[in-house]
Protein backbone atom coordinates (compact mmCIF):
# COMPACT_ATOMS: atom_id res chain seq x y z
CA UNK A 1 0.00 0.00 0.00
CA UNK A 2 0.95 3.79 -0.52
CA UNK A 3 3.11 5.18 2.03
CA UNK A 4 0.15 7.50 3.58
CA UNK A 5 0.68 11.27 2.41
CA UNK A 6 -2.90 12.66 3.34
CA UNK A 7 -2.99 14.89 6.20
CA UNK A 8 -5.26 12.91 9.28
CA UNK A 9 -7.20 14.18 11.77
CA UNK A 10 -7.39 17.97 11.14
CA UNK A 11 -8.90 20.14 13.72
CA UNK A 12 -11.51 22.51 11.20
CA UNK A 13 -11.50 25.97 12.80
CA UNK A 14 -14.63 27.14 14.66
CA UNK A 15 -16.15 23.96 14.12
CA UNK A 16 -14.57 21.29 15.95
CA UNK A 17 -14.81 18.95 13.41
CA UNK A 18 -12.22 16.22 11.71
CA UNK A 19 -11.32 16.13 8.21
CA UNK A 20 -10.30 13.86 5.64
CA UNK A 21 -8.15 16.41 3.20
CA UNK A 22 -8.90 16.00 0.19
CA UNK A 23 -5.24 17.28 -1.07
CA UNK A 24 -6.07 20.32 -3.89
CA UNK A 25 -9.48 18.71 -5.07
CA UNK A 26 -11.93 21.78 -5.30
CA UNK A 27 -15.38 21.26 -3.60
CA UNK A 28 -16.80 19.63 -6.98
CA UNK A 29 -14.05 17.15 -6.94
CA UNK A 30 -14.51 15.92 -3.14
CA UNK A 31 -17.40 13.58 -1.55
CA UNK A 32 -18.74 15.44 1.59
CA UNK A 33 -20.29 13.02 4.13
CA UNK A 34 -21.37 14.50 7.74
CA UNK A 35 -20.77 12.48 10.73
CA UNK A 36 -22.31 14.38 14.04
CA UNK A 37 -21.83 11.12 15.94
CA UNK A 38 -20.95 10.08 19.34
CA UNK A 39 -17.30 10.77 19.87
CA UNK A 40 -18.15 10.55 23.98
CA UNK A 41 -20.27 9.52 26.65
CA UNK A 42 -21.82 6.16 26.96
CA UNK A 43 -22.35 5.05 23.14
CA UNK A 44 -18.78 6.57 22.13
CA UNK A 45 -17.35 3.05 21.82
CA UNK A 46 -20.52 2.42 19.08
CA UNK A 47 -19.45 5.17 16.34
CA UNK A 48 -18.33 4.07 12.95
CA UNK A 49 -16.14 7.53 12.44
CA UNK A 50 -12.31 5.45 12.37
CA UNK A 51 -13.51 2.43 10.05
CA UNK A 52 -15.01 5.53 7.62
CA UNK A 53 -12.22 7.36 8.26
CA UNK A 54 -9.66 4.11 6.96
CA UNK A 55 -11.38 3.17 4.01
CA UNK A 56 -12.28 6.35 2.56
CA UNK A 57 -8.21 7.13 2.73
CA UNK A 58 -7.59 3.70 1.30
CA UNK A 59 -10.23 4.99 -1.60
CA UNK A 60 -8.43 8.64 -2.17
CA UNK A 61 -4.72 6.66 -2.18
CA UNK A 62 -6.04 4.46 -5.09
CA UNK A 63 -7.30 7.68 -6.84
CA UNK A 64 -10.88 8.32 -5.61
CA UNK A 65 -14.25 7.45 -7.22
CA UNK A 66 -13.73 8.77 -10.21
CA UNK A 67 -11.13 11.24 -9.66
CA UNK A 68 -13.58 12.29 -6.20
CA UNK A 69 -11.97 12.60 -3.06
CA UNK A 70 -13.43 11.32 0.04
CA UNK A 71 -13.85 14.43 2.85
CA UNK A 72 -15.27 13.39 6.17
CA UNK A 73 -16.64 15.98 8.30
CA UNK A 74 -16.91 14.86 11.83
CA UNK A 75 -18.19 16.38 15.41
CA UNK A 76 -19.37 15.44 18.35
CA UNK A 77 -22.66 14.93 20.08
CA UNK A 78 -22.10 13.36 22.83
CA UNK A 79 -25.59 11.34 22.95
CA UNK A 80 -27.74 15.21 22.34
CA UNK A 81 -29.96 14.94 20.15
CA UNK A 82 -30.36 18.95 19.42
CA UNK A 83 -26.37 18.75 18.59
CA UNK A 84 -27.12 16.31 16.15
CA UNK A 85 -29.92 18.61 14.43
CA UNK A 86 -27.29 21.51 14.72
CA UNK A 87 -24.48 19.51 12.97
CA UNK A 88 -26.88 18.13 10.48
CA UNK A 89 -27.94 22.04 9.54
CA UNK A 90 -24.78 23.04 9.65
CA UNK A 91 -23.40 20.27 7.33
CA UNK A 92 -26.22 20.70 4.84
CA UNK A 93 -24.78 24.43 3.87
CA UNK A 94 -21.43 22.11 3.09
CA UNK A 95 -23.20 20.29 0.11
CA UNK A 96 -22.75 16.51 1.48
CA UNK A 97 -23.99 13.85 0.25
CA UNK A 98 -24.93 11.84 2.98
CA UNK A 99 -24.22 11.21 6.63
CA UNK A 100 -24.76 9.41 10.12
CA UNK A 101 -25.97 9.83 13.39
CA UNK A 102 -26.29 9.12 16.86
CA UNK A 103 -28.15 5.26 16.35
CA UNK A 104 -30.95 5.77 18.04
CA UNK A 105 -34.04 6.52 16.18
CA UNK A 106 -35.06 9.81 18.37
CA UNK A 107 -31.96 11.12 16.78
CA UNK A 108 -32.48 9.75 13.56
CA UNK A 109 -35.96 10.63 12.89
CA UNK A 110 -35.30 13.93 13.12
CA UNK A 111 -31.91 14.15 11.51
CA UNK A 112 -33.34 12.49 8.37
CA UNK A 113 -36.79 14.33 8.20
CA UNK A 114 -34.12 17.89 8.44
CA UNK A 115 -31.66 16.27 5.76
CA UNK A 116 -34.69 15.09 3.81
CA UNK A 117 -35.42 18.77 3.03
CA UNK A 118 -32.46 18.64 0.99
CA UNK A 119 -32.43 14.93 -0.64
CA UNK A 120 -29.59 14.07 1.71
CA UNK A 121 -29.85 9.96 3.24
CA UNK A 122 -28.59 9.47 6.71
CA UNK A 123 -26.69 6.47 5.85
CA UNK A 124 -26.14 3.97 9.23
CA UNK A 125 -23.72 1.64 9.68
CA UNK A 126 -25.19 -0.44 12.33
CA UNK A 127 -28.74 1.03 13.33
CA UNK A 128 -31.18 -1.94 13.58
CA UNK A 129 -34.06 0.11 15.18
CA UNK A 130 -37.14 -0.96 13.39
CA UNK A 131 -38.66 2.49 14.06
CA UNK A 132 -36.38 3.52 10.92
CA UNK A 133 -38.46 1.41 8.62
CA UNK A 134 -41.90 2.35 9.35
CA UNK A 135 -42.38 5.07 6.88
CA UNK A 136 -42.07 7.62 9.01
CA UNK A 137 -38.78 8.82 7.12
CA UNK A 138 -38.12 7.84 3.51
CA UNK A 139 -34.56 8.61 3.02
CA UNK A 140 -32.73 6.21 5.87
CA UNK A 141 -30.55 3.06 4.67
CA UNK A 142 -28.77 0.88 7.30
CA UNK A 143 -25.93 -1.68 6.55
CA UNK A 144 -27.50 -4.10 8.71
CA UNK A 145 -30.50 -6.25 9.31
CA UNK A 146 -33.56 -4.84 12.06
CA UNK A 147 -33.68 -6.20 15.97
CA UNK A 148 -35.94 -9.38 14.92
CA UNK A 149 -33.14 -10.76 12.94
CA UNK A 150 -30.62 -10.70 15.74
CA UNK A 151 -33.03 -10.83 18.17
CA UNK A 152 -34.11 -14.86 16.28
CA UNK A 153 -30.80 -15.77 15.80
CA UNK A 154 -29.88 -15.42 19.43
CA UNK A 155 -33.16 -17.06 20.07
CA UNK A 156 -32.35 -20.30 17.88
CA UNK A 157 -29.22 -20.84 19.01
CA UNK A 158 -30.83 -20.86 22.57
CA UNK A 159 -33.11 -23.48 21.83
CA UNK A 160 -30.02 -25.30 20.16
CA UNK A 161 -28.56 -25.36 23.62
CA UNK A 162 -31.72 -26.50 25.42
CA UNK A 163 -32.89 -23.48 26.76
CA UNK A 164 -36.50 -23.48 27.97
CA UNK A 165 -36.85 -20.84 30.99
CA UNK A 166 -36.31 -17.51 29.88
CA UNK A 167 -36.01 -13.92 31.93
CA UNK A 168 -35.50 -10.94 29.74
CA UNK A 169 -34.64 -7.18 31.28
CA UNK A 170 -35.95 -3.93 29.47
CA UNK A 171 -35.24 -0.67 29.07
CA UNK A 172 -37.04 2.64 27.39
CA UNK A 173 -34.10 3.99 26.96
CA UNK A 174 -32.55 2.45 23.89
CA UNK A 175 -36.01 2.45 22.07
CA UNK A 176 -36.95 -0.83 20.48
CA UNK A 177 -33.39 -2.04 20.48
CA UNK A 178 -33.67 -2.32 24.49
CA UNK A 179 -37.22 -2.14 25.15
CA UNK A 180 -38.86 -5.11 22.24
CA UNK A 181 -35.59 -6.64 21.39
CA UNK A 182 -35.55 -8.60 24.24
CA UNK A 183 -39.54 -9.16 23.71
CA UNK A 184 -38.49 -10.61 19.77
CA UNK A 185 -35.99 -12.91 21.71
CA UNK A 186 -38.70 -14.40 24.66
CA UNK A 187 -41.76 -14.78 21.87
CA UNK A 188 -39.24 -17.32 19.96
CA UNK A 189 -38.72 -18.99 22.62
CA UNK A 190 -42.17 -19.24 23.98
CA UNK A 191 -43.30 -20.41 20.46
CA UNK A 192 -40.77 -23.15 20.28
CA UNK A 193 -42.37 -24.57 23.64
CA UNK A 194 -40.37 -22.48 26.33
CA UNK A 195 -41.55 -19.99 29.09
CA UNK A 196 -41.26 -16.15 29.69
CA UNK A 197 -41.02 -16.09 33.18
CA UNK A 198 -40.06 -12.32 34.41
CA UNK A 199 -39.41 -9.21 32.78
CA UNK A 200 -37.11 -6.91 34.79
CA UNK A 201 -36.29 -2.83 34.17
CA UNK A 202 -33.10 -1.51 34.47
CA UNK A 203 -31.57 2.37 33.75
CA UNK A 204 -28.22 3.12 31.30
CA UNK A 205 -25.55 3.56 34.06
CA UNK A 206 -26.59 1.02 36.83
CA UNK A 207 -23.84 -0.74 38.61
CA UNK A 208 -25.79 -2.34 41.55
CA UNK A 209 -28.10 -4.92 39.54
CA UNK A 210 -28.62 -6.66 43.14
CA UNK A 211 -32.92 -5.75 42.76
CA UNK A 212 -32.74 -7.71 39.60
CA UNK A 213 -30.44 -10.46 40.69
CA UNK A 214 -32.80 -11.09 43.97
CA UNK A 215 -35.99 -11.71 41.73
CA UNK A 216 -33.58 -13.72 39.52
CA UNK A 217 -32.83 -16.00 42.17
CA UNK A 218 -36.29 -16.16 43.66
CA UNK A 219 -37.63 -17.86 40.40
CA UNK A 220 -38.71 -21.42 40.36
CA UNK A 221 -37.01 -22.97 38.18
CA UNK A 222 -34.25 -21.13 37.74
CA UNK A 223 -33.80 -19.41 34.46
CA UNK A 224 -31.96 -21.14 31.73
CA UNK A 225 -30.99 -17.60 30.51
CA UNK A 226 -31.58 -14.10 30.97
CA UNK A 227 -31.61 -11.70 27.95
CA UNK A 228 -30.62 -8.32 28.31
CA UNK A 229 -30.10 -5.80 24.84
CA UNK A 230 -27.34 -3.17 26.78
CA UNK A 231 -24.15 -1.71 26.33
CA UNK A 232 -20.74 -1.97 28.16
CA UNK A 233 -19.85 -1.52 31.05
CA UNK A 234 -23.09 -1.95 31.81
CA UNK A 235 -23.13 -5.84 31.02
CA UNK A 236 -20.13 -6.59 32.00
CA UNK A 237 -21.09 -5.78 35.71
CA UNK A 238 -24.41 -7.55 35.33
CA UNK A 239 -22.29 -10.56 34.39
CA UNK A 240 -20.25 -10.15 37.45
CA UNK A 241 -22.38 -9.76 39.56
CA UNK A 242 -24.66 -12.43 38.25
CA UNK A 243 -21.81 -15.16 38.97
CA UNK A 244 -20.95 -13.94 42.30
CA UNK A 245 -24.85 -14.49 43.16
CA UNK A 246 -24.32 -17.66 42.16
CA UNK A 247 -26.39 -17.29 39.11
CA UNK A 248 -25.43 -19.84 36.70
CA UNK A 249 -28.01 -19.21 33.52
CA UNK A 250 -26.66 -18.34 29.93
CA UNK A 251 -26.61 -14.39 30.28
CA UNK A 252 -27.56 -13.57 26.06
CA UNK A 253 -28.10 -10.34 24.60
CA UNK A 254 -27.65 -8.51 21.18
CA UNK A 255 -24.77 -6.38 19.35
CA UNK A 256 -24.49 -4.35 22.40
CA UNK A 257 -22.50 -7.01 23.84
CA UNK A 258 -19.93 -6.57 20.46
CA UNK A 259 -17.69 -4.50 22.86
CA UNK A 260 -13.57 -5.61 22.96
CA UNK A 261 -13.92 -4.34 26.91
CA UNK A 262 -16.63 -7.31 27.20
CA UNK A 263 -13.99 -9.80 26.01
CA UNK A 264 -11.32 -7.88 28.96
CA UNK A 265 -13.54 -9.51 31.24
CA UNK A 266 -11.34 -12.95 30.23
CA UNK A 267 -8.29 -11.29 31.30
CA UNK A 268 -9.92 -11.38 34.72
CA UNK A 269 -11.09 -14.93 34.50
CA UNK A 270 -12.08 -16.40 31.35
CA UNK A 271 -14.53 -18.61 33.01
CA UNK A 272 -16.85 -15.40 33.08
CA UNK A 273 -17.69 -15.32 29.24
CA UNK A 274 -18.29 -19.03 29.09
CA UNK A 275 -22.30 -19.09 28.98
CA UNK A 276 -22.70 -15.91 27.55
CA UNK A 277 -23.16 -15.31 23.72
CA UNK A 278 -25.08 -12.68 21.42
CA UNK A 279 -26.56 -12.14 18.13
CA UNK A 280 -24.39 -9.53 15.85
CA UNK A 281 -24.52 -7.28 13.01
CA UNK A 282 -21.14 -9.10 11.23
CA UNK A 283 -18.85 -12.02 12.61
CA UNK A 284 -15.65 -9.54 14.14
CA UNK A 285 -13.30 -12.44 15.07
CA UNK A 286 -10.12 -13.57 14.22
CA UNK A 287 -9.74 -14.50 10.45
CA UNK A 288 -12.60 -12.49 9.69
CA UNK A 289 -12.94 -9.95 6.65
CA UNK A 290 -13.16 -7.63 9.41
CA UNK A 291 -9.97 -8.53 11.43
CA UNK A 292 -8.29 -8.45 8.17
CA UNK A 293 -9.66 -5.03 7.57
CA UNK A 294 -7.93 -3.62 11.10
CA UNK A 295 -4.61 -5.16 10.15
CA UNK A 296 -4.93 -3.00 6.99
CA UNK A 297 -5.86 0.14 9.12
CA UNK A 298 -3.13 -0.99 11.68
CA UNK A 299 -0.43 -1.12 8.72
CA UNK A 300 -1.53 2.48 7.25
CA UNK A 301 -1.05 3.88 11.45
CA UNK A 302 -4.75 3.42 12.10
CA UNK A 303 -6.02 2.25 14.78
CA UNK A 304 -9.81 0.82 14.00
CA UNK A 305 -10.52 -1.06 17.40
CA UNK A 306 -14.04 -3.65 17.28
CA UNK A 307 -17.28 -3.91 15.09
CA UNK A 308 -18.83 -0.37 15.12
CA UNK A 309 -15.94 1.39 13.99
CA UNK A 310 -15.25 -1.40 11.42
CA UNK A 311 -18.59 -0.65 10.45
CA UNK A 312 -18.24 2.64 8.93
CA UNK A 313 -16.18 1.13 6.36
CA UNK A 314 -19.07 -0.30 5.08
CA UNK A 315 -20.91 3.31 5.11
CA UNK A 316 -18.06 4.71 2.90
CA UNK A 317 -17.70 1.94 -0.09
CA UNK A 318 -21.75 2.25 -0.07
CA UNK A 319 -21.59 5.91 -1.06
CA UNK A 320 -18.44 5.15 -3.18
CA UNK A 321 -20.74 2.66 -5.16
CA UNK A 322 -23.29 5.11 -5.21
CA UNK A 323 -21.64 8.03 -6.81
CA UNK A 324 -19.89 5.99 -9.09
CA UNK A 325 -22.94 4.24 -10.21
CA UNK A 326 -24.94 7.81 -10.26
CA UNK A 327 -21.93 9.71 -12.23
CA UNK A 328 -22.86 12.67 -9.54
CA UNK A 329 -22.38 13.49 -6.29
CA UNK A 330 -25.95 14.73 -5.84
CA UNK A 331 -28.04 12.98 -3.23
CA UNK A 332 -31.03 11.79 -4.61
CA UNK A 333 -28.65 10.34 -7.32
CA UNK A 334 -26.87 9.04 -5.38
CA UNK A 335 -29.73 6.88 -2.78
CA UNK A 336 -31.47 5.97 -5.94
CA UNK A 337 -28.65 4.23 -7.35
CA UNK A 338 -27.81 2.54 -4.13
CA UNK A 339 -31.72 1.25 -3.74
CA UNK A 340 -31.39 0.04 -7.38
CA UNK A 341 -28.26 -2.34 -6.66
CA UNK A 342 -28.16 -6.10 -7.25
CA UNK A 343 -24.93 -6.02 -5.18
CA UNK A 344 -22.91 -3.49 -3.50
CA UNK A 345 -19.54 -4.97 -2.45
CA UNK A 346 -18.46 -4.11 1.05
CA UNK A 347 -15.57 -4.50 3.85
CA UNK A 348 -17.52 -6.69 6.43
CA UNK A 349 -19.30 -9.18 3.61
CA UNK A 350 -18.58 -9.54 0.33
CA UNK A 351 -21.82 -7.60 -0.74
CA UNK A 352 -25.50 -6.56 0.45
CA UNK A 353 -28.55 -4.88 -1.58
CA UNK A 354 -31.40 -2.99 -0.95
CA UNK A 355 -33.55 -3.86 -3.82
CA UNK A 356 -36.15 -6.04 -1.74
CA UNK A 357 -35.92 -3.97 1.56
CA UNK A 358 -35.28 -0.47 0.52
CA UNK A 359 -33.72 0.63 3.95
CA UNK A 360 -31.84 -2.41 5.31
CA UNK A 361 -29.56 -4.92 4.51
CA UNK A 362 -30.63 -8.61 4.38
CA UNK A 363 -27.76 -10.21 6.04
CA UNK A 364 -26.62 -13.60 8.14
CA UNK A 365 -26.99 -12.87 11.67
CA UNK A 366 -24.06 -14.01 13.67
CA UNK A 367 -24.21 -15.44 17.10
CA UNK A 368 -21.01 -14.82 18.91
CA UNK A 369 -19.82 -16.82 21.94
CA UNK A 370 -16.34 -17.62 24.04
CA UNK A 371 -14.43 -20.71 24.34
CA UNK A 372 -11.59 -20.01 26.76
CA UNK A 373 -11.76 -16.50 26.74
CA UNK A 374 -11.65 -16.14 22.97
CA UNK A 375 -14.17 -15.41 20.31
CA UNK A 376 -15.90 -17.69 18.11
CA UNK A 377 -18.84 -18.16 15.78
CA UNK A 378 -21.56 -20.47 17.14
CA UNK A 379 -23.51 -20.14 14.63
CA UNK A 380 -24.73 -17.81 11.39
CA UNK A 381 -27.93 -17.67 9.36
CA UNK A 382 -30.33 -15.43 8.06
CA UNK A 383 -33.06 -16.75 10.18
CA UNK A 384 -36.76 -17.84 8.96
CA UNK A 385 -39.00 -17.52 11.99
CA UNK A 386 -38.63 -13.89 12.25
CA UNK A 387 -41.86 -12.10 14.65
CA UNK A 388 -44.00 -10.26 12.74
CA UNK A 389 -42.43 -7.07 13.21
CA UNK A 390 -44.22 -4.26 10.18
Amino acid sequence: MKNLKLTRNILMAGAGALALSAGMASAQETIKVGFPVPLTGDFAAYNEVEGARCMAEMINQDGGVDGRMFELLVQDTGADTQTAISLTERYLGEDIVALATIPFSDTMIPVAQIAGSQGVSVIQAQSTQVEMHSGVVDNFITNVAPDPYTATAAANYALEQGVQNVAILTSDEGGSWSAALPEWFAEVIVENGGTLQTRLNYTSGTTDWSPQIAELRGLDPAPDAVFISWAMPDIGILIRQMRSAGLGAWVVGSDGFDDPSLDALAEEDPSLLDKVFFGTLAPAVPGSRIAEFQDQCAEMGMEVNGLFPSLGADTIRIIEYGVQTAGSTDPAAVREAIRNAESIPVMSVEEITFQDTGSYALREIPVIGFENGERVVLSQEIPENVPDWQ
